[in-house]
């Protein structure tokens, strides 16, 4: 099997995942410049071009085929029922199925769609589907298709990131329940739900560790993104143990307490536990926080990579994985 390296570009970072064979070989995670990618979106391309390639050369990331992870914002991702159709039916129906969402002309959109499940009646006929089914803009998809290209990359697969999950899950043979992963990212936390590799929803914090770097700005007197977010990785003079951002940890804990809670309310069931990923991860005090306020238990999601390696971040590559998988 061809290598493909899988690309998750966030607000904070770029992580990057070597696939060859179905095993993750390589990982590589840079730090973004500040302002480059603003919730998600991609404020220079030409910049992120020039990152492409130096991620290339200095790692030495020799792989042709890229998948890309789409962030939440820049594709609308939903599962619902439909009444069983052709396949030709389905794709011209899709538009409509996205009303709520896209007010615009849907012609600017690529739409597609996976059938997760049928439902039939009394006599074994197929009577409905249950459909995952994604929209993003063309412009957007030829961005992306164009800046790898300059980067001296051959994009091949553009995938929502709750569908990375969803990949990811598949591979796995510790899935067999309800349970989600909690994204804890930089400019937000993302909670996504799944019984077992069907994915169900999607709750959002919309702050992340960013708020923790504007505590730490205002209690140390210093300006950037880059600065702060050392001085809160390195615990400098206590930076993650400050009560502003205890405050921050036990909201956010809360929060996904609540999350949780309405998923269980809703009929969706007990989740048994959340697999962890993302750059909050690695903050203990956060945590910790977590781990006393949750009534369920916080794993870490390199548990679902079956093949697993000392020398990759797991926590941190997961959607990339889940992408080039």
């Amino acid at each position: 099997m061809k290598k493909c390296a899988g690309f998750d570009i966030g607000n904070h970072a770029i992580h990057v995942a070597v696939n060859k064979g179905g095993k993750i070989v390589q990982s590589v995670s840079e730090r973004l410049d500040e302002g480059l990618v603003q919730n998600g979106r991609i404020t220079s391309v030409e910049s992120m071009v020039d990152v492409l390639k130096d991620v290339r050369k200095k790692h030495k990331v020799r792989v042709k085929r890229a998948a890309v992870v789409l962030p939440a914002g820049l594709c609308y991702c939903r599962r619902f029922r439909v009444a069983a159709m052709t396949k030709k039916q389905l794709l011209f129906n899709l538009p409509y199925d996205f009303h709520d969402f896209i007010s615009e002309d849907k012609s600017k959109y690529f739409f597609d769609y996976a059938i997760v499940d049928t439902f039939k009646d009394a006599e074994g006929n197929v009577v409905e589907f249950d459909i995952m089914a994604a929209a993003t803009r063309k412009d957007l998809v030829a961005d992306y298709m164009g800046m790898f290209k300059k980067a001296g990359f051959k994009l091949t697969t553009i995938v929502p990131q709750e569908i990375a999950y969803v990949n990811l899950l598949r591979r796995s043979a510790k899935n067999a329940h309800r349970h989600g992963i909690l994204d804890i990212g930089h400019n937000a936390v993302r909670l996504f739900l799944f019984s077992g590799d069907r994915f169900e929803g999607v709750r959002m914090i919309d702050y992340g560790c960013n708020a923790l770097n504007a505590v730490i700005a205002e209690h140390f007197g210093v300006e950037g993104d880059f600065i702060t977010s050392n001085y809160l990785e390195s615990n400098f003079e206590g930076a993650d143990e400050l009560p502003a951002c205890k405050q921050i940890y036990s909201a956010m804990a809360l929060e996904v307490r609540k999350a949780v809670n309405f998923y269980r309310f809703n009929g969706g069931g007990s989740l048994e536990h959340l697999h962890c990923c993302g750059g909050g991860f690695k903050n203990f005090a956060l945590m910790e926080t977590l781990r006393d306020n949750l009534p369920l238990k916080l794993t870490d999601l390199s548990e679902q990579f079956p093949d697993k390696k000392d020398d990759v971040d797991y926590p941190m590559i997961a959607a990339a994985a889940g992408a080039t998988l």
